[in-house]
Parts: structure tokens; sequence; C-alpha cells
């Protein structure tokens, strides 16, 4: 731990903070320092990444493993996608909802998403805008038939505009969002909606949550998942339950479980204080980690959605990195590639791969590759090009990357 630094409570003097130990703070909140793992089998150690995250993103792109278990593997080396599957369906240990956006979040969380589905409850949602007598029709069908999925909704001739299938996915989606119904599992990736009552374990608290209780979980899941941030790093893109963030973390100053800290600033880094003088909030525990090894995965390959990055504004700020997803860009107009995916040396990026796996011909098709370390990038066109600082590791994590990806083999650019 950096001997110039003076920790104290909300009010005393902030612990003062390199823009390197900002981002290692970061970095070992995000990933742990032990290389791989949480410890016990694979399922336990999901499960412990899961509730320290607070949630993974879903997604539906897949010309790598989907982010969702991308995001959970770079935490658990043993990690394959069967394990969340388990997690949801069989431990019941994990649920569908809304985070930022669609995500797999830890059982215990439920009852923070409570305030956003009384909301859309009553007020609706302009995504999926719904028919009554759809979504009573939807209701009743799976309270008498069981699990189903959108398709067994189709329709079967004509049955008019409301009694479509079209419909019948909105009055699906309305009764997920509202907390009617839940996702029970997702057999090939399509959801299978039943009543909340068969699939929520009976010992969750489904206790409404004060707007103290929300605001004081808000910080507890940044401080375990991102170990340093500010008050407009909480709550990302969300709306429900904000409106005492500031008490709450005076709060947890007060109490010691948050330390007041600001960074000096640094090349590409804004000052510390923040646009509002806010300053910044560090885990002591995340902290005190500064004088560990780093860990033993030196290089890592992340998902455009990592939740480590997924906060572009906060990841260029604390991390240095400056990141554009160019899949939802037009192709004339990709700089880089459609799914580009970063590449961390620890906490410092340096580079950036567009990659596809293959899995029919079991190769991980390398389009581009660019990597560098605190200066220019070179276009890495196979492994000779690899920069030799860290080509070992790099080559390393690409094999173990497409080991992931059910891909025997890498193919670089001709």
């Amino acid at each position: 731990m950096p001997g110039n630094t003076r920790a104290g409570k909300a009010g005393q003097a902030a612990i003062v903070l390199s823009p390197r130990d900002a981002a290692r703070i970061a970095y070992a909140a995000s990933f742990g320092l032990d290389g791989g793992g949480e410890g016990g089998e694979a399922p336990a150690q999901a499960a412990a990444a899961l509730s320290r995250l607070g949630y993974v993103q879903i997604d539906t792109i897949s010309v790598v493993e989907r982010a969702h278990h991308h995001v959970l593997w770079n935490r658990v080396a043993s990690y394959s996608p069967p394990v969340l599957d388990e997690l949801q369906g069989e431990n019941r240990l994990a649920f569908e909802y809304w985070a930022h956006a669609a995500a797999y979040l830890p059982m215990e969380d439920y009852r923070y998403c409570l305030p956003r589905m009384r909301r859309i409850e009553g007020e609706g949602h302009e995504w999926f805008p719904h028919d009554a007598r759809m979504v009573d029709w939807v209701l009743k069908r799976i309270e008498a038939e069981g699990p189903l999925r959108s398709q067994d909704f189709e329709s079967e001739g004509a049955r008019g505009p409301w009694w479509d299938w079209k419909p019948a996915k909105a009055a699906l989606e309305f009764l997920f969002q509202s907390g009617r119904l839940m996702v029970r599992a997702r057999p090939g990736f399509q959801k299978l909606y039943d009543l909340r009552e068969r699939v929520l374990p009976a010992s969750v608290d489904t206790s409404f949550p004060t707007d103290e209780d929300m605001a004081d979980w808000y910080v507890r899941c940044a401080r375990s998942a991102q170990g340093i941030f500010s008050v407009r790093d909480l709550a990302y893109n969300r709306k429900d339950g904000k409106v005492l963030l500031s008490a709450a973390l005076e709060r947890a100053g007060e109490a010691g479980s948050l330390l007041p800290a600001r960074v000096l600033s640094g090349q590409g880094l804004a000052e510390g204080v923040g646009a509002n003088d806010e300053g910044y909030w560090v885990d002591p525990v995340a902290y005190a980690t500064l004088g560990d090894s780093p860990g033993a995965r030196p290089i890592r390959i992340l998902s455009p959605f990592d939740n480590f990055i997924i906060d572009r504004k906060r990841s260029l700020r604390l991390l240095g990195h400056d990141y554009t997803l160019e899949c939802y860009v037009p192709a004339a107009k990709r700089r880089f590639g459609y799914f580009s995916l970063p590449i961390f040396l620890y906490e410092r990026p340096v580079g950036l791969v567009d990659c596809k796996a293959d899995r029919k011909a079991g190769r991980l098709i390398i389009k581009r590759c660019e990597l560098g370390d605190g200066g220019e990038t070179r276009v890495v066109k196979s492994p000779r090009s690899i920069p030799k600082a860290y080509k070992g590791a790099f080559l390393d994590e690409l094999k173990a990357f497409a080991a992931f990806n059910a891909c025997m083999e890498c193919e670089w650019p001709a």
C-alpha cells in the first residue's frame, strides 16, 4: 500500500492515488488477483463471481462465445456455458432481468428489481406495448400449460390483429418486465417463461425496498464490482431508486466501508475530483491489494460488454481506454472491425482483436489484431509480430480463448 497517502472517514483528507494505482484498484475489484477463480468448483466460482459483479449482460451476438459466458470465463478459468444454465435452472442462484440492459443477476438481489417491476406494471413500457386481453390470455395459458416460449404462441391461421404471435410476444415481455413471469431457462437461447411463484425460491426476500435501501444497495454493488468510483459511476444507466445516492455514500464513508479518494491527473485521464467535484470513493479491501501481485493471468481478451469496461466514460477516465463497439457502425465507417475485443495487460489496455469462431472447422479466425504497450500499436499478422514483452502470455490467452470457443487452432490473416 502506498506510504504517501492518508485515508479517513468522509470529510477527512482523501487518499491520493496515481492514475496507475486507481486502474489497479479497479482491476483488482473486477477480476481478483488469483488469476482465474473464486475457489471451489466452477458453479460455486461462477455464482461467487456473479454476486461480486452484480450482473452479467446478456447479448445475442455469437461471432465468439456470447457476452454473458465470456464475462464469467474471464473470472473463472474453468467456466463453460452449461454452468450458467445450472445456476439459472437447477440451482436457482441466478435469474434474468434488467440491469442497465438484459442481464443475469444473483438471486439474492431480486428485491432490488421490484421498483422497476412496479413502475412497468403501472406505466407500461414503450418497447412492448400490450393489449390487456392478450396479457390475460397469455397468462392463463402459462398457468394451465406450464412454461412456454414465444414461439408457442404463434398463430395458426388468421386470428385478428391482437391474436397474432407478435402481440403475444409483447405481452410475454410485459409480464416478464413487470415481474409476473420469470425466465425458467433458455433452451436453445430461447426464453422459457413461467409464473414467478413457480420459479422464485420461497427463501428469497421479496419485501419492497425503500429509497434508502436502494441507495445503499447501489453503493454496495459499486464497492464490490468497481473498487473505485464516483457518484456519477453509480447506478449506470438505471432509473429507479437513485434519489439518495449521495447520502448513502456519506453513510458508507462514516462507517469506514468506503474511503474518500482523489486521482492525480495523467495523460488521457480526467482530474480525479470529477466533473462536479464529487470525488472518488474506494473500497478498503481493493485498496489494500495495491501492494500485491496483479495475478497469474497477465493478458485478458475481454468482451465488449465486460463489466470492467462497459461504462465507456468511466473506462476512459480511469483506464485511459477509448473504445467503440463497431457492430452498430455501418460497415463502410468501421475503423477496426465488426466485433473487436479489447486486450488488456493487467489493468492496461494494449490492443484489439477482431475474430470469429468457426466452430464447425474448429478454428478461431483472426481477422485483425493490433497490439502495443505505452507507444504505437502494431498490426499483428502472425505470432512472430507479437511484442516480445508479453508474447508468451498473449499466445497462452489466445489459445485458452480459442478452446473456450470450441476451437482447436487459430487462423491468422493471410
